[in-house]
């Protein structure tokens, strides 16, 4: 199955991009143009990664984060023009996963989706094992019982 990856940027160039990129490279892509949308997308449906633009008409990248860490564990890429060193340190605190600047290399993009998205399957992957070896165990003991 591919990953599905949704992309929230309000810019038309910039997502119709990195949707072509990420499609040629067997990703399963969602657009977003606003935080609205966006919102209104992840609450219908699940992704195995976000890339998210701050400065969005309706909700911002911001509040957005805040709201998809309310209820969800999923990869967030922010890819934003705010250059701070303030700006990045306040996102990766509020629940993002990485940060990349306007403007971005293609392939380093690519390469920071596919090493959070590793990253991530690798720990969904410890977390199905270690709850296997729990149940596993727990049968065991009721066996004994």
């Amino acid at each position: 199955m591919n990953q599905h990856i949704l992309i929230v940027e309000d810019d038309l160039d910039i997502n119709n991009l990195i949707a072509k990129t990420l499609t040629k490279r067997n990703f399963k892509v969602t657009q977003a143009f606003s935080g609205s949308e966006a919102s209104l997308r992840i609450s219908m449906e699940s992704y195995s990664m976000i890339l998210l633009d701050l400065m969005l008409p309706g909700i911002s990248g911001e509040e957005l984060i805040t709201e998809i860490r309310k209820n969800k564990d999923v990869p967030i890429l922010v890819i934003s023009a705010k250059t701070s060193l303030e700006d990045k340190v306040n996102l990766l605190n509020l629940g993002a996963d990485d940060y990349i600047t306007k403007p971005f290399e293609l392939q380093e993009l690519v390469a920071r989706v596919n090493s959070n998205l590793r990253r991530y399957n690798s720990l969904l992957n410890k977390e199905s094992e270690n709850k296997l070896d729990q149940d596993n165990n727990n049968i065991g003991n009721s066996e004994n019982q």
